[in-house]
C-alpha cells in the first residue's frame, strides 16, 4: 500500500524520538558511572548528528515516493525486487512500463446474511463473464477467497464505488504494454511481474533493472512511426496472400540500429496466454530460410571484391550450367551472352554460378565467415538461431549457395550480412539500443568502398529497369534485389515459395552517411489480389518495401530528388564504380 508523506513523517518522528530517549538514558548511565561529562557529551552530540542526517535522508525518500505517481518508480524506491524500467522508442514514446494490477478477494465472514445476497448479486453484474459457480463458491467457503485477478486501477476504483462489504484488493506489479500488438516480437515479454522472456525485455534485462533504480527509461533503437508503417504494410500483404508468416526489418546500415522489426502473425503482449508458442515466435530471429535470389547481392559483391568479376565481365547463359551432375537453369532465360549487370538485374542463376566457380569456394567461404553467415546474428537479442550450411564445400554446394539455395539463415543474419555492401564495406553488429550519436561506431571491413558503391548502383539499376521495379518510390533513389525461393522439405524442393525483397535507400550520397535497409520476406504466399495472383518476390515483397519507404522517408529526413538513374541518357551508359576518397 502506498504510504503518504504525512504517514512517513509521523513514523520518522517516532523513530527519532525513540533514539533520543535512548541517548538520554545513555547520558544518565554515564553520570551514574562517574564518567567524564565532556567526553560523554561529545559522543552523544556525534550520535545525534548521525541520527539527524539519517532522518533527513529518510524524509527525502518518503517525499519522493509520495510525490511520484508512477508505480514503477514506487517499486524502485521501495526496493521491490521485480521493478523494471519503462521501455521507450528512440523518440521517447512509451512501449512498456510497470503498472499495479489488483487481485480481488471476497470474505463472506465480513458480511451479514443480508449483505451476502446483495454482494453476490452485485458481483454477478460487475463480472458477467465470470462463471456463476466461481462466485457461488466464495460465499459458501466460509473464508476469505480469491475471486479474480489482473484488475486495472480503474476497475478497482469502479468496484470500490459500490461500497461492497467483505470485498478487498491486493496489488502487485505487472508489465503493461500500451500498444498491445505493435512491436510485440521486438519488445518481447516478461514472466508475470518477473524476468524477461524474449525480445528487448530479455536481452536488456540488466539495463532495465538498473535503470529502474535510477527512475530512468531504457531507450530502444526502434522508431515507433517506422514500426507502425512496416507492420501495417506487411500485414496487408500477408493477409491478402494467406501467407504462413511474414517478416519485415528496417535498419540503419551506418549504425546497425534496428529501427523496426515486424513478425506476422502478430500477438497481444498483454494477453500472451491467448496464443500458442508458434504465434509468439520472432520469425525474424528464429526462423531460417533459403532466401533465394536476394542472396545474389552477396555473391556478386564477393566476385567484385575479389577481382574475379567486374562490370566488364561477360557470361554465357545460353545453356544450363552443369555442376556435380545437376543442371542449373534460369527462371528468366536470357538465352544470350550477358554482362554482370544483366546477371544481377535479370537474376541469372547460370551467370551467378559461373561467377562463384570463378571466385572459388575458398574465397566465398572466407567472405561468408567475415559476414557472420556461419553463426547466429550478432545482436543483443537472445533468440537468433544459428544457420544451416553445407558441411562440405563442393562445386555444387558453392553454386547453390551463391544463388540462394543450400544455406538456411535467419532474416536478421541476412540483414547483418548485406549491410557491408551498403555502408562502404563494414560489417557492424545489429543493435536494439539507440545509438548515442557520439561514441565511435565499430565495425570490421569486409568489402572495399568501390565494391560497396558498385553494388548500390547495381541495386538501383535493378529497381529502375530490372525485377525490382515495384519497389520504386518517386525521388527516393531506391535500390534492391528480388528473391523467390522454393521451400525445401524432406530433401526436395516443393511448390511453396519464400518471396523476398531487400531494398535500400537512398543509393546515392556519401558511403558513410545514413542509409536504410528495408527487408521483407513472405513465407508461402498463395497469390493474392494485391500481386495479381503472382507469388514472385518482385510482385509480393517488392511493393511492400516501396510503400514502406514512401511512408517513412520523411521521418528519416530523406529528401526526394532526381538521380543519375532517372536521366534520359543513363540507360545507354554502364554502371561504373565510383571513386571514393578518404576510404581504405
Amino acid at each position: 500500500m502506498r504510504v503518504s508523506l504525512f504517514e512517513s513523517t509521523q513514523s520518522g518522528f517516532q523513530w527519532v524520538a525513540d533514539r533520543v530517549w535512548k541517548v538520554e538514558h545513555a547520558f544518565e548511565r554515564a553520570n551514574a558511572a562517574n564518567k567524564k561529562a565532556t567526553s560523554t557529551r561529545m559522543r552523544i552530540f556525534a550520535v545525534l548528528c548521525g541520527l539527524a542526517f539519517a532522518y533527513v535522508i529518510l524524509m527525502l525518500f518518503a517525499a519522493r515516493a509520495s510525490l511520484s505517481g508512477s508505480p514503477g518508480n514506487m517499486a524502485a524506491l521501495t526496493g521491490a525486487p521485480n521493478a523494471r524500467a519503462s521501455l521507450v522508442d528512440r523518440n521517447g514514446q512509451l512501449l512498456a512500463t510497470d503498472v499495479k494490477d489488483y487481485n480481488l478477494f471476497v470474505d463472506p465472514t465480513d458480511m451479514t446474511a443480508e449483505d451476502r445476497v446483495l454482494v453476490r448479486q452485485a458481483l454477478m453484474q460487475i463480472f458477467p463473464n465470470l462463471p456463476r459457480e466461481d462466485i457461488a463458491r466464495v460465499f459458501t467457503s466460509g473464508k476469505r477467497m480469491l475471486l479474480t485477478t489482473n484488475l486495472k486501477a480503474s476497475e478497482r476504483e469502479r468496484i470500490l464505488n459500490y461500497g461492497l462489504p467483505g470485498v478487498s484488493f491486493e496489488g502487485q506489479l505487472v508489465r503493461d504494454y500500451p500498444l498491445a500488438e505493435t512491436g510485440a516480437a521486438y519488445i518481447g515479454m516478461t514472466q508475470r511481474g518477473g524476468d524477461g522472456l524474449s525480445g528487448a525485455e530479455k536481452a536488456l534485462q540488466h539495463d532495465i533493472r538498473q535503470a529502474a533504480l535510477n527512475n530512468q527509461p531504457v531507450v530502444l533503437a526502434m522508431d515507433l512511426r517506422i514500426q507502425g508503417a512496416l507492420e501495417n504494410e506487411l500485414r496487408a500483404m500477408a493477409v491478402d496472400q494467406k501467407a504462413e508468416d511474414a517478416i519485415g526489418i528496417v535498419t540503419n546500415v551506418r549504425t546497425g540500429e534496428i529501427l523496426a522489426m515486424a513478425s506476422w502473425p502478430e500477438f497481444d503482449l498483454n494477453k500472451p496466454g491467448s496464443y500458442d508458442e508458434q504465434a509468439k515466435r520472432n520469425h525474424a530471429a528464429v526462423d531460417r530460410y533459403e532466401l533465394g535470389s536476394i542472396f545474389k547481392a552477396v555473391s556478386v559483391g564477393i566476385g567484385l571484391d575479389t577481382g574475379t568479376a567486374s562490370m566488364n565481365s561477360i557470361y554465357d547463359v545460353r545453356q544450363p550450367l552443369v555442376v556435380g551432375g545437376r543442371k542449373i537453369h534460369d527462371d528468366h532465360a536470357a538465352n544470350a551472352i550477358i554482362g554482370l549487370e544483366d546477371v544481377f538485374i535479370k537474376s541469372s542463376n547460370i551467370g551467378t554460378g559461373q561467377l562463384a566457380l570463378a571466385s572459388g569456394a575458398g574465397n566465398f567461404t572466407r567472405y561468408y565467415e567475415a559476414l557472420g553467415l556461419f553463426r547466429s546474428a550478432d545482436t543483443e537479442l537472445t533468440e537468433p538461431a544459428a544457420p544451416l550450411y553445407p558441411k562440405k564445400w563442393t562445386d555444387l554446394s558453392l553454386v547453390q549457395t551463391a544463388f540462394g539455395q543450400g544455406m538456411a539463415i535467419t532474416p536478421l543474419s541476412f540483414a547483418e550480412a548485406i549491410g557491408p555492401l551498403l555502408n562502404g564495406g563494414y560489417r557492424r553488429p545489429l543493435t536494439i539500443r539507440k545509438y548515442d550519436g557520439t561514441s565511435p561506431i565499430g565495425g570490421t571491413r569486409v568489402f572495399s568502398a568501390a565494391t560497396s558503391r558498385t553494388m548500390l548502383d547495381l541495386m538501383r539499376s535493378n529497381v529502375v529497369k530490372g525485377t525490382g521495379g515495384r519497389a520504386n518510390a518517386p525521388g527516393l533513389r531506391v535500390g534492391g534485389k528480388t528473391g523467390t525461393a522454393q521451400k525445401p522439405e524432406n530433401g526436395r524442393y516443393l511448390n511453396n515459395r519464400v518471396s523476398s525483397f531487400a531494398g535500400v535507400f537512398p543509393t546515392d550520397g556519401a558511403l558513410d552517411g545514413d542509409r536504410y535497409l528495408v527487408l521483407v520476406i513472405v513465407d508461402s504466399p498463395q497469390g493474392g489480389s494485391m500481386s495479381n495472383g503472382s507469388k514472385m518476390g518482385g510482385m509480393v515483397a517488392a511493393p511492400v518495401v516501396g510503400r514502406v519507404i514512401d511512408r517513412v522517408a520523411p521521418f528519416l529526413g530523406v529528401q526526394r530528388k532526381e538521380d543519375k538513374f532517372t536521366m534520359a541518357q543513363w540507360d545507354m551508359a554502364p554502371v561504373a564504380p565510383e571513386d571514393v576518397t578518404g576510404e581504405e
